[in-house]
């Protein structure tokens, strides 16, 4: 109900304007228009298409329109070189590679290499393994005769076989004081070792030493043969105290020296 002012009261002015009044909008968006709304999006009719189903649709203020029309409206206009958008065609564009924030196997051998860059390590010896002083002359052997008594005489070393051509190694550092034929030896070798002790190697096939060379424990110094009195290829091995022509039993004498030379257990107890 609207309540007027009395018209009879002297010093009261009419009022020209309604009071407010609670009442909904009088042309509020019918359901139609909502609809024309809803159908213009999908099709992709553009922003043309979408105003004038609109405009015949509601004249509310742009404050009460829904906001599937506002959202209509912020698309560009289309134009005569550019298509219409269509929602339902176009593809939804990729995202951007999100990057890790642990840094990959190549960043971090990059940090390394420039660290190592940048500092200077002073290079340190490697200790190197020491060599034996000693070792069996021919360890692919098997031992076939041993030092003592032979054939009514004293056979004076141990013999070692192999297969022909295997090459012989001395069994420790010294002077070649002789290499070449040595009457019954055939092809032999004699090794000045500076303690006191020498070593011989005999029957080889080659010789791969000269006079005066120096040694040390595992060089080669020829190749097993059969050569002088031999009934076939193996090495012929001696060792003599003080001078040659001194022989002592060979086999002993190695194990004191931290060499085991199997096939005369006897001899190395």
């Amino acid at each position: 109900m609207q309540h007027r002012a009395n018209r009879n009261v002297r010093g009261r002015h009419r009022r020209t304007t309604p009071l407010h009044s609670h009442r909904a909008p009088s042309t509020p968006v019918t359901e139609k228009g909502r609809y024309a709304v809803a159908a213009a999006l999908v099709a992709g009719v553009g922003v043309a298409g979408v105003t004038v189903a609109t405009d015949g649709a509601s004249s509310a203020p742009a404050a009460a329109q829904p906001r599937t029309q506002v959202a209509a409206q912020a698309l560009p206009a289309p134009t005569a070189s550019t298509p219409a958008p269509s929602f339902a065609a176009t593809p939804t564009p990729s995202a951007a590679p999100v990057q890790s924030a642990t840094p990959s196997a190549d960043a971090l051998a990059l940090d390394v290499q420039a660290v190592d860059e940048g500092l200077s390590f002073v290079p340190q010896a490697r200790k190197e393994k020491p060599l034996p002083l000693w070792v069996n002359p021919l360890p692919e052997a098997a031992t076939t005769s041993c030092y003592g008594p032979r054939w009514g005489r004293l056979h004076a070393g141990v013999d070692l076989a192999a297969p022909d051509g295997t090459r012989i190694r001395a069994a420790g550092a010294g002077i070649v004081t002789a290499a070449g034929p040595a009457e019954g030896y055939g092809n032999a070798v004699l090794i000045d070792h500076g303690n006191g002790y020498l070593t011989h190697y005999g029957h080889m096939s080659a010789i791969t030493v000269t006079v005066g060379q120096h040694v040390t424990a595992g060089d080669q110094i020829g190749n097993e043969g059969s050569t002088g009195h031999s009934t076939g290829p193996h090495l012929h091995f001696e060792v003599h105290e003080g001078a040659y022509q001194n022989p002592i039993e060979p086999i002993a004498w190695m194990h004191d020296h931290g060499v085991t030379i199997t096939g005369c257990t006897a001899a190395a107890e």
